[in-house]
């Protein structure tokens, strides 16, 4: 409680610091994103579904690794996440039409693009972190 209630009172005094904090913690996140989903694993730590056989044999075909999925063909879906921050949120998004299409179709067979319930202490803390950083470069 007393951390949101110094949360807004920051909000409102130091908006740039808080949206700067709030950014890099985004940025933070989208490290968290890839580096799961490049393991096979969803935000909670599970692994993905296996791909079907069909799509297999094609990714194998094409020479690509095929032992789990990671959600990684060309390499465009993962590298267009980005995000944008305000001293109120930070919006995680793909930049491109066509990798936000394709990221929702993955999004459906094997979730990738959420926030696990491990990660949130982490994201907590890490923007804490920032937020006590920005603060002290005042």
């Amino acid at each position: 409680r007393k951390f949101k209630r110094d949360l807004k009172k920051q909000i409102q005094e130091q908006p740039r610091q808080v949206q700067r904090a709030l950014g890099r913690t985004a940025e933070y996140l989208l490290g968290l994103i890839r580096n799961r989903t490049q393991k096979g694993m969803d935000a909670d730590g599970r692994n993905f579904k296996p791909y079907k056989p069909e799509y297999k044999a094609f990714r194998r075909d094409k020479g690509r690794q095929v032992r789990f999925p990671d959600l990684n063909f060309s390499g465009q879906m993962l590298s267009n996440m980005t995000q944008k921050a305000s001293p109120k949120e930070a919006i995680l998004f793909f930049a491109n039409k066509f990798q936000n299409i394709k990221a929702a179709g993955n999004q459906k067979k094997r979730p990738f693009f959420l926030i696990g319930d491990k990660e949130q202490k982490t994201l907590i803390d890490f923007f804490a972190k920032e937020l006590f950083k920005q603060n002290k470069l005042k």
